[in-house]
Parts: C-alpha cells; sequence; structure tokens
C-alpha cells in the first residue's frame, strides 16, 4: 500500500504547475476560521449563551510549519473570546531542531485566556521515544491541562459537561475504560480523541460528542474523487461534523501540515457553539 508520505510527494510531482504552487506557497498558510453550532445540551434554555469552544490541532511545529502560523491561528481563535480551549494532538514534528520554550511562549496566551485541555497524537507518544517528556513539558509550562484516559467535568454558569481525553488510536493508548458506559448525574459527554477512527474502540462507552483531528481534511482534495489517501480506514469523518449514529464527531482540518503541502483543504481555526 502506498504509505501518506509518498502519496503526498508523488502528488507535489503531479499537479499542475500553478496548483503546485497554490498547494505548496499559498494554502499551507491560508488559515480559515470555521465557526460550527452543535446540540450538545439535553435541555438547553432559549436565554443561554452557546457554550464557545476554540479547538486546534495537527499544529505541527516544524520546518513547514513555523511558529508565526501557530501563533496567527491562536490569535485568530481567541479574538472569537472562548470559554474553552481543546487541543487535538500532533504539537510538533521532529524534523529539525526544536525551540520548546519558544513553543511554549506560542501557546501561552491561550491558557491566559481560558482554560485550555489536551489530548496526545501518533506524534507525541511514540512508544520508547525521547521526545515524548519534552512535548509533554512544553505544553504544560504553556499552561495547557493534559488528559490522557482521564475525564473531568467542566462547568460554566448553568452549562455543565464531562470532559474526557484518550489516548492515540495509532500508539494503542486508546483506552475504552476511559469512556465507561455510564455517566455522572446524566451529564453530557464530550470525547477529545486525536483520531476520529477512535470511535471504533469507544462506542460501546457513553458519549455524545467527540472532536477529532489527525486527517488534515485529507490535505490534498482531488474534485469528483475526495480525499482517498486521508489516513484513517472510515472516511466518512475526515472533515467537519458528521453524524455517528444518535452521536456526532468532529474532525478538523487541522492548523498545521506535512511537507507544506495543501490543495483544496485550507487549514482550520475551529469556533464550536454547543447549545
Amino acid at each position: 500500500m502506498i504509505s501518506r508520505r509518498r502519496f503526498l510527494l508523488g502528488a507535489a510531482a503531479t499537479i499542475g504547475t500553478a496548483s503546485g504552487i497554490n498547494a505548496h506557497y499559498r494554502e499551507p498558510g491560508w488559515l480559515e476560521v470555521i465557526r460550527q453550532r452543535i446540540s450538545f445540551f439535553p435541555s438547553p434554555s432559549p436565554s443561554t449563551q452557546p457554550f464557545k469552544i476554540l479547538f486546534l490541532a495537527d499544529l505541527h511545529y516544524s520546518r513547514y510549519v513555523p511558529l508565526s502560523l501557530i501563533s496567527e491561528a491562536i490569535t485568530l481563535g481567541l479574538a472569537h473570546d472562548p470559554d474553552l480551549i481543546l487541543l487535538g494532538g500532533d504539537y510538533v514534528l521532529f524534523d529539525m531542531p526544536l525551540n520548546f520554550p519558544a513553543f511554549s511562549k506560542v501557546l501561552s496566551p491561550l491558557a491566559a485566556h481560558a482554560p485550555v485541555f489536551a489530548c496526545f497524537g501518533n506524534h507525541d507518544r511514540k512508544a520508547g521515544s525521547a521526545h515524548n517528556d519534552a512535548i509533554s513539558q512544553a505544553l504544560i509550562n504553556a499552561g495547557v491541562t493534559l488528559l490522557f484516559n482521564h475525564t473531568t467535568v467542566i462547568t460554566k454558569e448553568k452549562q455543565q459537561f464531562e470532559l474526557t481525553g484518550v489516548g492515540d488510536l495509532w500508539c494503542g493508548q486508546c483506552n475504552s475504560a476511559a469512556v465507561p458506559g455510564w455517566r455522572n448525574a446524566e451529564l453530557p459527554r464530550l470525547v477529545l480523541a486525536h483520531n476520529p477512527d477512535s470511535k471504533d474502540v469507544l462506542r460501546d462507552g457513553v458519549w455524545d460528542l467527540m472532536l477529532c483531528g489527525h486527517t488534515h481534511g485529507g490535505q490534498i482534495h482531488i474534485p469528483l474523487i475526495g480525499e482517498p489517501f486521508a489516513p484513517v480506514q472510515d472516511k466518512r469523518y475526515v472533515a467537519g461534523l458528521n453524524a455517528y449514529g444518535e452521536r456526532q464527531i468532529y474532525t478538523t482540518r487541522g492548523v498545521g501540515s506535512l511537507y507544506g503541502l495543501r490543495l483544496n483543504c485550507r487549514p482550520e481555526v475551529t469556533i464550536l457553539e454547543l447549545l
């Protein structure tokens, strides 16, 4: 099977000149703010303001994704005054020496604005990797709370829900026990999982909404074909809000990219309004 890396590099070599320039020099840095309203609370009051979440994933700080782009994404997101900030994994790529203190400094405005919680992605928790602690510490230094198969309760005035962050699927760390078949006080439950295919591991758990990244929206979208090489088994959840039975999954296209390529698939800053 062709690898994701070989496909992306092959695509860059075969797309037309104009598209190739767009894919490499324009789209990877052309951030788009997406606002999505989602029915989430069981009995919302008409007078209650939506619970606003800034959701960012796949930052991929690397030679192809400068800290300036990540900072721009954060600035765009904070302009919407979120109540909560969630980070969906894959924070860096080790394709060059990384400045972790600078990375923490770029992330620090998030926690200065609202509570920040994060899960890990497949690039963050590779077995035996000496880089795991460096990534974790950079997030902690920025004021981020890490959720690794752990649940917390989020409260804002009369709005309350359970937030569970699970480990990465590809790393074999997505634990189904982290999302049990019951919930406290019938609160709605939001699951933060890097990979949308995690839904299959967590299908017997009780949850209402899952937020994911990992796919980059396919990174290269081919008209009339779609995103055939998106790195997921279930292509229904490559991007946007989609139903999973009576539950919902939102997959962001992410901020960064692999190998500095995007075509018909702009990087995304996501504002979710839970009703």
